[in-house]
This record gives structure tokens, sequence and C-alpha cells, in this order.
């Protein structure tokens, strides 16, 4: 009678525990799948086979089109060398070919230019160079990005080392351990990996011992510690099981400790390029414009606006980045960063959830933009003369044409950082939580294999690993696997996994969803097994987060260095820079009128004497001065942001982002804040003196 609905439906237990806000309730899931007939191995090979030429693929096939060269023996073998590790889609004779054919069209501009007007023969010359710098590195460029593949790819060897040994231990396979690495690990190694197990399978090594030697020696440049952890694991196969597991944690270890020790040289390297970024990139140029002012006025017909232009917004800023990215180019890659692009609140890029609906960030930015410079560009409509005049053709100083001035460079400075912030601050808290989830999934998976090692069934060992852990974030995914299991019968992989209800599409942290993987694989061997490789594996993230405190610990004192100059430093000096340009020149102008009218140069028969002070008709105003120092603040700022980033977590756009947007808002507030006080106050003071003295 029950198949027929006669007897009375029971009444529904109560869950004993709550679900994270935002879970519904959901029904049972189809077990309907498509049969597939194609192994993973070869859907990602025709993946990464179907891809578009990049720009350097297609212009190197051009230029071999055009002029074929042959490269020389050595640069031939790291051209290759570049190709097998990146499997770009170019020739050997591709970039030489193309650093030829680069080097012939901008002889052939600068010769023109030379014979069109012999005068200005010294740019031709600057364009025949700026040619043969762009053919040298266009022609560097594929080991560039073998060196910058080889960097990302090394975020991975940490976690791809541990699944390794966690396979090896369960079932001593190569061949499977490489498979479960590869499947589990992202980015540039995952890619090789999987490469190398496509040329497994297509027979082009004689065994997986063979493959993983090769692998070895083409590895053992690069990170010669994941090579020597890979010969460990190979070797394991070898040994007795006892010797065996002693190495495969021996593999581990020596990774660990290899990050610690590699990371430790490069905190240690890193001082002298700190200080001369600092000193040479930043206090130096911005204390020479203190000469600037001077310049403005005592060179007024040899050096414009341009100059300054050119040397502070454009040169400077290029020069900087460059020593930048290449001492950021030898920082080894530790851990990967977490990724949050799965994650169900996340809102698109540029974009920001309110109640439920993305919001974009741009037009927000550019109304603020909008809201701050409109002042000034009607003040300055209405008074064209102040940045169109030099300084003679002004008749009196104020602090409101500066103000107006500091105003354009506030506006922009806020735009940018709105954006910003308001386009990466819920991708940061997401990203936050999921790194506390991380950090607590040591503890709870120890709990849970403690619990599952002393015979308690799996249902009931999460039921008590709640208690366990319920004061911290990672308690409400066991609570979600345990509903899962309960309401909707479903076993610990599908309430773990399940595309639509599983509970890791709440917390959708790769490194969890990976070691649960590897939980659920062996537990299909055993629960000893199962609760064996979650000690294990609870014991190895625990030396992993011990690494990343060491690394942390040591970058924080160049970090801290940085910031510092950032927030505070930076924009305190650029704004007393421009208060005293605009304070010196005040000084010259009132000095040269006060001559000319006593007639001094009459007097005593020395010709013009205020032309001592320097051409005042064709100087700089101080309102363009302080646009060009605040454009450079500008730039600085997010130059810093940049290191700052990349010195402590590495590759992660969404933080450099946020950490930019903080440091223009706070920076510029700053640069602001000061330049108009110090106007203020020691203006008036100057100004006082000179009237004493009836020169103003």
């Amino acid at each position: 009678m029950a198949l027929f609905g006669g007897k009375k439906k029971e009444k529904e237990e109560k869950p004993r525990y709550d679900l994270p806000k935002g879970y519904k309730k959901v029904m049972l899931p189809s077990g309907k799948h498509e049969p597939v007939l194609t192994s993973r191995e070869y859907r990602i090979f025709k993946q990464k086979e179907r891809e578009r030429k990049t720009w350097y693929e297609f212009l190197a096939g051009v230029a071999s089109g055009f002029i074929k060269v042959d490269p020389d023996e050595k640069t031939r073998e790291d051209i290759e060398n570049a190709i097998a590790f990146t499997g770009m889609k170019i020739t050997p004779g591709g970039p030489m070919s193309l650093f030829v054919t680069t080097l012939v069209i901008f002889v052939i501009f600068g010769a023109a230019f030379i014979v069109a007007n012999p005068s200005t023969w010294i740019a031709g010359i600057i364009i025949i160079s700026l040619g043969l710098a762009l053919g040298y590195w266009l022609l560097k460029y594929p080991m560039g990005v073998l060196k910058k593949m080889r960097i990302e790819a090394s975020s991975q060897i940490v976690l791809a080392v541990l699944y390794m040994v966690v396979s090896m231990r369960i079932s001593p396979n190569l061949e499977g351990a490489l498979r479960f690495a590869a499947s589990n690990v992202s980015g540039a190694l995952a890619w090789d990996m999987r490469r190398l197990l496509w040329d497994i399978e297509m027979r082009k090594y004689y065994s997986v011992n063979d493959a993983l030697e090769a692998y070895i020696i083409k590895w053992k440049p690069e990170n010669e510690e994941f090579a020597e952890a890979l010969r460990l694991i190979r070797d394991s196969t070898k040994q007795i099981p006892e010797r065996a597991k002693t190495e495969l944690d021996e593999a581990l270890n020596i990774i660990l400790e290899g990050t610690k020790t590699r990371m430790k040289h490069y905190a240690q390297d890193l001082r002298t390029p700190v200080m001369v970024i600092h000193m040479m990139g930043i206090v130096l140029p911005i204390l020479g414009t203190i000469m600037a002012p001077l310049a403005a006025v005592f060179m007024a017909d040899l050096v414009g606006p341009l100059h300054f232009v050119i040397g502070y917004n454009i040169v400077l800023p290029i020069m900087i980045i460059w020593f930048i990215n290449n001492t950021l180019s030898k920082r080894p890659m530790t851990f990967s960063p977490v990724d949050v692009s799965k994650h169900p609140d996340l809102p698109k890029p540029g974009y920001f959830r309110m109640k439920g609906k993305n919001i974009p960030a741009l037009p927000i930015a550019i109304m603020v933009l909008l809201v701050i410079i409109t002042a000034p560009i009607l003040f300055f409509m209405d008074n064209p003369n102040l940045l169109a005049l030099g300084v003679e053709g002004r008749d009196s100083f104020n602090i409101i044409s500066l103000t107006m001035s500091a105003l354009l460079i506030v506006g922009i400075g806020f735009g940018i950082a709105v954006y910003y912030i308001l386009s990466n601050y819920q991708r940061i808290r997401i990203q936050n939580k999921i790194q506390n989830v991380e950090g607590e999934f040591e503890l709870a998976l120890l709990q849970l294999g403690n619990h599952i090692a002393s015979g308690t069934p799996s249902e009931l060992a999460i039921e008590k690993c709640i208690d366990d852990v319920k004061d911290l974030e990672i308690a409400d995914l066991f609570k979600i696997t345990l509903r899962n299991i309960r309401n909707l019968g479903m076993t610990f992989d599908n309430a773990l996994f399940d595309k639509q209800y599983g509970a890791l599409n709440i917390y959708p942290s790769s490194m969890i969803r990976n070691i649960m993987y590897t939980v659920v694989d062996t537990a299909k061997k055993g629960v000893s097994y199962a609760s064996d490789s979650m000690l294990r594996i609870a014991r190895y993230l625990k030396n992993i987060r011990e690494t990343q405190e060491y690394i942390r610990e040591m970058l924080s004192e160049t970090a801290s260095s940085m910031k510092f100059q950032a927030y505070m430093l930076t924009p305190l000096i650029t704004g007393l820079i421009v208060s005293m340009a605009d304070i010196i020149v005040q000084v010259l102008a009132g000095l040269g009128s006060y001559l000319d009218q006593i007639n001094v140069d009459d007097v005593m028969g020395m010709g013009n004497i205020s032309e001592v002070f320097g051409n005042m008709n064709s100087s700089i105003s101080p309102e363009i001065f302080q646009l060009i120092i605040g454009i450079y603040l500008i730039e600085i700022l997010a130059i810093l942001a940049m290191f700052i980033n990349k010195i402590s977590v590495g590759e992660n756009k969404m933080s450099m982002h946020y950490e930019m947007g903080k440091i223009l808002l706070i920076g510029i507030t700053a640069y602001f804040l000061v330049a108009i006080a110090s106007s203020t106050i020691f203006g008036e003071l100057i100004r006082n003196a000179l009237g004493g003295l009836g020169i103003v």
C-alpha cells in the first residue's frame, strides 16, 4: 500500500545543523550522463591544437616567408628548447627572420629620414637604434616566454609532488601517479604533464621510467628540487615497501625545503634592487624635481613642459617598470593563487554585486571623475592664461589656481581608485574567505581522519567532525555534505562533487577539491586507506602552511618598506616639491619685477639685470608643473602597487588592482593635502616677508 500512497507520510526529521545562508532546497539529481569515447589527454591535446596563433607566431610566419635566415647553432638550440617547452607554433628560423626583417624595415625608415632632411641625422640614427633594440627583443621573445612559463609552472610544483606522493603510497604505479597529478594541478605545469602523458600514450618513450628520465632532465636546469623529488618518486618503485615510503616522504620534504631555500636567497638578494628602485627610481627623481622649477625659469628657452612630460611621465616610468620586471622575473614561484572563478557569488570582471545583481564599476568611476574635475575645468576655461602664459603674464599668485590644478590630479587618481576598488573588493573578500577555509582544512581533515581511523562510519565521522570544528568556517562544508547524504541519499562522492548540489560548489577551492577527490578515490580501496591518506595529507598541509608562513615572514620587511614609500613617503615628498616650486617661482618673479621697477640695471650699468632670474615669460607655470608631477605620482604609485603585490603574493592581478586602488586613494589624498597646506602656509609667509621688504 505504501507504493500507492496508502501509508501515512512520516514527519520529516528536522535537521540538527543550520546550513549557510543562501543554500537552497534541492531536488534529487538526474543520473543520466552522456558516454565519452575519447581520453581526457586527447581532448586536451586537440583543444590546444585548435587554439589560434598568437601575434608573435603570426609575425614569425610572415617574416619567414619574406626572409629566411638560419640562426647560429647556439641560438637554434635555445629556440628549439623554447619551442619544445612552450609549444609555440614557429620554426627555429622564424625568430631570426623576424629580427632581420624588423631591422631592415627600421633601417629603411631611418635612412629615408636622413636623406629627406640631412640636418636631423640624429633622429635617423635613433630610429635605426630602436629597430635594433626591437629586433633583439623579438629574437629573444621565445626564451622569455619559456622563462615565464617555467616560473608559472613552479607555483604548482609542491602540489604536483604532493599528489604524486599520495597516489604512490596508495598504489605504487608511476603512470597512475602522473595521471593523478596532471588531473589535479592547473596552469602551465598541468599542460606540461598532460603532454608528457600524451607522449607516453603515443609511444614516444619506451616506458614511463624513460619518460620521467627525460622530464627530469628537462626540469633540472630550472628547478633542481623538483627534478630530485621526481627521481626519488621514480626510484621508490624499486625499493621494498618501508624504504619506498621513506623515499616518498623525502621527496616532499626536498621540494618544501628547496622552496624555503630559494625564497630565502631571493629575499636576501632583493635588498639591493629595492634600494636601487627606492633611491634611483623614486627618491632621486623626486628630489630632482626641486631643480625643475629653477630649470623651468633659468633655462626656459631650452627646457619646456614637453621635456618634463617626456622625462617624468614617459621615460622614467618605463625605466622603473623595466627594472622592476627584471627584478621580479627572478622571483621563484612558491604556491599558486586561490582560484575564485567558480564561486557562485563572484561578480563579473569590472562589476560588483548589489542585491544579487551585477553593477558595472566603470560608470561610477567616471561619475566620481567628472564630479571632481568639473569645477577645475570650468575655472581654467574662464582663466586660460593660467595654463597658456608664463609666470610674467600673471597679475598675482593665489592658492585657488594651484588647488584647481591639483583637483584635476585628484579626480584622475580617485576615478582609477574607485574603479579598481569597486570591481575587486568583493572578489578579494571571496578570495580571503576561501583562503581561511583552506587554512582550516588541515585541522578538519585531521579530525575526520582520526574519527574514521577509529572505526567510525563515514556519516557519523562527519557529524563528529562538525562538532570538533563548529566554530570554524570549514564546518559549513561538512554540514552541507552531511545534509546531502541524509536527505538526498547521496554517496560521500556525490555529496561533495555533484555539479548542482555538491558541497564544494559553495567552497570552490581547487586545493580542497583535489584533496577530497584524493580521499574519495582512496576510500574505494578501503576505509583504512582513506583514513591513512587523510592523516598524511593533513601532515603535508601543515608543512606547506609552515613554509608559506616562513616565506611571508622573510618578505615582510621588504613589503613593509615599499608600502611605507607608497602610502606616505612618496606622496609627502611630491606634495612638498609642488609647494616649493610654487614658492620659488613666486619669489623669482617678485624679485625680477621689483628690480625692473627700481631701475637697478640703469643705475649700475649692468644691462637688464632682471634676466638673471630667467625668462619669466616662457617659464612653466606652477599649475602646469603640478599636473606633470601629479601624473608622475599616479604612475609611481601604480608601479609600487604592482611591485608590492608581486613580492608578497606573486602573479595575482585581482590582488594587485585592489592594492593599487587603495594606494592611489590614500596616496593622492595625502599628496593633495600636503601640497595645498604647505603652499598656503609657507607661501603666505614668503609673501609677507617679501611684502615687508617692499618687493611684493
